[in-house]
């Protein structure tokens, strides 16, 4: 192959990694790296910019281009661009030949990425969608029983807490096995579903121990594949991840994705809470998703938290146990909005509440409340340190201040 110096650079910012993952997801690091790079050199930084443009708007979804990837896009480049004239002395030649590879890529390689990306599409796992789907016909969430839904759809409502899969991916309740994958060359996803007023406990196939909180959705497979573990969790959960260094366990949510290899932590994510959090209790943790502006590593003893519509990060140390003690079946408070606890409260007792949400939140409590008994018990004690005052009629509650 015989090639000029644009093509050269062409060829080299095909071939860098850290090219292509700058264009993709930007870091204020990376940003002024490449920026100081390109602005040095007029013709590296036409060629930078034009496959810069080009590939955000072939939305490419992954950092990294495979070397037979990038040969096949240079040679198609190479095939059609043979009558664009290689002096590049003036401004203008430089630019037109930049145009004219570009409009080159965007026909040749646009192909290439469409299929790819649809490949990706079919590879990648719409849970949110399943959740809705299976929710159609009835709220789950406001049912009195724990429900499984098996990956042929049928739901089995248990009074028990605690389902256990083995190896095989059967599941079983109380010791008895409910069901076991009917093909197992292909992914069986299940769904566990924890109405509010109610918590389960779920020991995965590869020996992954979680905590479901009430108000949750978890979607998971009966068996994990050889390479990658992956769960899907709409609301609350602990885990305690399977330590497995050739096969990262994966979190994810509608917003973020949480990679750990092996460790405890707990991942809040309902879709009615203006922010997701992760607090990690041991182990590490990488956090990150096409939303976030790059990776985030958090250490034991922080939490990260991620405004749903400020998009903003942000990183602290916490006391662990004021976020995982709801397992234990208590909150343990520390100055928290009175609006969160009651937001707490409303998915653990299944109750509705009433109350003006922009005088409730300034208000902050702080102790331990019991949630093994009734939420009048609960609310009493509340009231004896905030200035509020309630009227409880059957599943709904009336929060006032008190005057």
């Amino acid at each position: 192959m015989s090639t000029n110096h644009s093509d050269k650079i062409i060829l080299s910012l095909l071939d860098n990694d850290a090219f292509i993952q700058w264009v993709i997801n930007p870091t204020t690091e990376s940003d002024a790296f490449w920026q100081n790079q390109i602005n040095r050199d007029e013709e590296l930084k036409i060629s930078a910019e034009t496959l810069k443009n080009i590939i955000k708007k072939l939305k490419v979804v992954e950092p990294k281009l495979s070397q037979d990837d990038k040969m096949e896009i240079w040679k198609k480049i190479e095939q059609n661009t043979l009558h664009v004239k290689t002096s590049h002395r003036t401004f203008r030649k430089i630019w037109l030949r930049g145009a004219s590879i570009a409009a080159m890529i965007s026909i040749l390689a646009g192909s290439y990425w469409v299929l790819f990306i649809n490949q990706k599409k079919k590879a990648d796992t719409d849970y949110a969608a399943i959740i809705t789907e299976m929710d159609k016909d009835e709220n789950m969430l406001r049912s009195n029983h724990i429900i499984l839904t098996l990956p042929s759809n049928e739901k089995i409502a248990t009074d028990s807490s605690n389902i256990v899969y083995d190896k095989e991916g059967a599941s079983n309740i109380h010791a008895e096995q409910i069901a076991k994958p009917e093909d197992e060359s292909k992914p069986q996803l299940n769904q566990l579903t924890v109405p509010y007023g109610k918590t389960a406990s779920l020991t995965l196939s590869d020996g992954t121990k979680i905590w479901v909180n009430s108000g949750s959705n978890l979607i998971y497979p009966a068996v994990f594949a050889n390479d990658k573990r992956e769960i899907f969790v709409s609301g609350e959960i602990y885990l305690d991840v399977a330590k497995d260094e050739n096969c990262p366990f994966i979190i994810k949510t509608n917003h973020i994705d949480v990679n750990v290899l092996g460790t405890k932590l707990n991942v809040s994510a309902y879709n009615n809470d203006s922010f997701q959090s992760v607090v990690l209790v041991s182990g590490s943790v990488a956090v990150k998703s096409n939303e976030l502006k790059g990776d985030y590593e958090i250490l034991p003893n922080q939490m990260l938290s991620y405004g749903i519509s400020s998009k903003d990060v942000n990183i602290q140390k916490v006391d662990v146990n004021n976020h995982i003690s709801w397992i234990q079946g208590y909150l343990l408070l520390k100055s928290e909005s009175l609006d969160n606890v009651l937001q707490k409260l409303e998915r653990h007792y299944n109750m509705t509440f009433s109350y003006d949400r922009n005088a409730i939140k300034s208000i902050k409590v702080s102790g331990k409340l019991n949630l093994g008994g009734g939420i009048e018990e609960v609310l009493n004690y509340i009231s004896i340190t905030a200035p509020i005052k309630y009227i409880i009629s059957e599943k709904h509650i009336k929060i006032e201040l008190k005057s």
